[in-house]
């Protein structure tokens, strides 16, 4: 265990039984440096383009930026400046199309959207030099050969880009239904590892807990993702996958073929979770009038998003007692702290590349959702 400091510090049973562990006692005081944002460009503001409802974004090295439409099943490619360029795929079974466009990753010139409808699992490849579709890639072809989830149409949840072009795809199926309503059931995600034509290249890498399910009185069930909070798993640099679940403020790191490698845990005051602060949070007004029916936890989660920039370091959104805000926490790759920021909640951040933070808006006037890129200094460097 490391420490900035000696004080003593209560850990969980469980955190502590975990191998080659790192505690990092850093405090607010602790941010060697301040971070600062200034606004440069608005994407999908402009006559020529509308962006029904935001979905994933990915940004190139040119600095464009990519935005799947989850109304239009599409995805919307922008200038540096917020010009824009062209659409890539439409709604539809044939090549370049999508049923839920679901996640967006850059790798090697290419980018890789994959679609999670349960029918058609598959993965949508097009060049960033032409900007067009260069082949589909079907999902899991061989998967009668694996022990897949138990479920007979699992879905899509994410894919993640391995240097050597080859892929990880996650697996989400569904839960069983609880006979009792409200009651909850946890969900877990499945990864296997894929060669590049998209077939199964060996058995499940591993399982973990994505979410908690909640069976509704309308028939739906679903997250309530702002009392449970749902885990974040993120694929490095280094084909290392991070894991973080919401209850703490602990990152575990993967290998890529799923063993365990070591963790970093900070020691974080944790938010109760009350009526009066959910009504502060923003929590729709039908879940906040059926909370007592609800198996809830004792408090919010503590990480609610992370994401890794284009230098391995980790940035992570965490609650505290300003329900309008999260704090942000900028790490080194090692989990040392480099700064921290408040930063809305209405507005989160979805990426970090080339210097450039991009964020997700809603217009007032419009209701139309927009991607705002600001410039970010740290330190001296942009």
């Amino acid at each position: 265990m490391g420490c900035s400091n000696q004080q003593d510090i209560i850990i969980p049973e469980e955190i502590q039984e975990l191998e080659n562990l790192t505690v990092i006692q850093s405090t607010l005081e602790d941010a060697r440096v301040k971070a600062s944002f200034t606004r440069e460009f608005t994407y999908g503001e402009a006559d020529e383009i509308i962006i029904g409802r935001v979905g994933d974004l990915a940004v190139d090295n040119l600095g464009r930026v990519y935005i799947s439409d989850v109304q239009a099943q599409a995805i919307n490619v922008f200038e540096p400046d917020g010009k824009f360029i062209t659409t890539l795929g439409s709604e539809g079974r044939g090549p370049g199309g999508f049923n839920y466009v679901k996640k967006l990753k850059i790798h090697d010139k290419l980018l890789y959207a994959a679609d999670a409808n349960f029918g058609i699992r598959r993965i949508n490849i097009f060049s960033l030099d032409s900007l067009s579709l260069k082949e589909t890639v079907l999902v899991g072809k061989n998967e009668n050969k694996y022990t897949l989830p138990e479920n007979s149409y699992p879905g899509i949840e994410n894919i993640y880009i391995k240097s050597d072009g080859s892929y990880f795809v996650e697996y989400v199926a569904n839960a069983s239904i609880p006979d009792e309503m409200w009651q909850n059931v946890d969900h877990y995600g499945h990864i296997y590892m894929m060669d590049t034509g998209g077939e199964i290249a060996s058995e499940q890498v591993f399982r973990f807990k994505d979410a908690i399910l909640v069976n509704k009185p309308e028939g739906a069930f679903s997250p309530i993702e702002p009392f449970w909070g749902i885990a974040i798993k993120k694929l490095n640099g280094e084909n290392d996958f991070l894991l973080a679940r919401p209850e703490d403020f602990l990152i575990k790191v993967y290998n890529q073929e799923g063993v365990y490698q070591k963790a970093f845990y900070y020691p974080k005051n944790k938010i109760p979770l009350t009526y009066e602060t959910a009504i502060e949070a923003g929590v729709h007004e039908y879940y906040i009038q059926r909370m007592e029916f609800m198996d809830l936890p004792s408090n919010w989660p503590v990480i609610r998003s992370f994401i890794i920039d284009d230098k391995n370091n980790i940035w992570v959104a965490t609650t505290v007692e300003n329900m309008n805000v999260y704090e942000w926490w900028l790490l080194e790759p090692s989990g040392e702290l480099i700064t921290t920021f408040d930063w809305s909640r209405d507005e989160p951040i979805e990426a970090i590349k080339n210097g450039k933070m991009y964020t997700r808006q809603t217009d007032e006037e419009t209701g139309l959702e927009q991607v705002v890129r600001y410039n970010v200094e740290i330190n001296g460097f942009k």
